[in-house]
């Protein structure tokens, strides 16, 4: 079956859903909407993989800036359903948002769970190299 690579649409949200708790975040419809229009306006963009007329999967490239770092794209929030992975749809994924990010930053980066190692291996395969590691702290206002 042929994959469709595009960018998210509203009718999406539905599908996304659960493909988000899959990562380990509870989301509604109303709250994914909500960040992908923040998103947007931010400057980035969602994708989705859609196989035989379903979303089997959805990435965001965003732009990050820093102040010592500069400008780099970053792809986030990846994830192929549960039963459709090992059908290359996270590589097209990834191709989607690297495509996009090419044209607007010269570097990509790609933060994983440390917990997630196949996705650090997944990573690697398609030629991304661990640059430093660190913790993430956060603090709830």
């Amino acid at each position: 079956m042929k994959t469709i690579y595009r960018k998210y649409t509203h009718q999406d949200a539905q599908a996304l859903v659960p493909l988000m708790a899959q990562l380990g975040y509870d989301h509604s419809e109303e709250t994914l909407s909500s960040n992908i229009r923040l998103v947007r306006e931010q400057g980035g963009e969602v994708f989705v993989a859609e196989v035989a007329g379903n979303v089997r999967g959805c990435v965001s490239a965003i732009i990050d800036v820093r102040l010592a770092e500069g400008v780099k794209g970053e792809i986030v929030s990846l994830v192929v359903s549960e039963d459709a992975r090992g059908q290359r749809l996270g590589k097209g994924l990834v191709l989607e948002a690297e495509k996009w990010l090419s044209g607007k930053t010269s570097v990509i980066r790609v933060r994983a769970n440390a917990l997630r190692k196949q996705s650090h291996l997944f990573y690697e395969s398609l030629g991304y190299h661990n640059e430093k590691t660190q913790a993430v702290l956060i603090k709830t206002l």
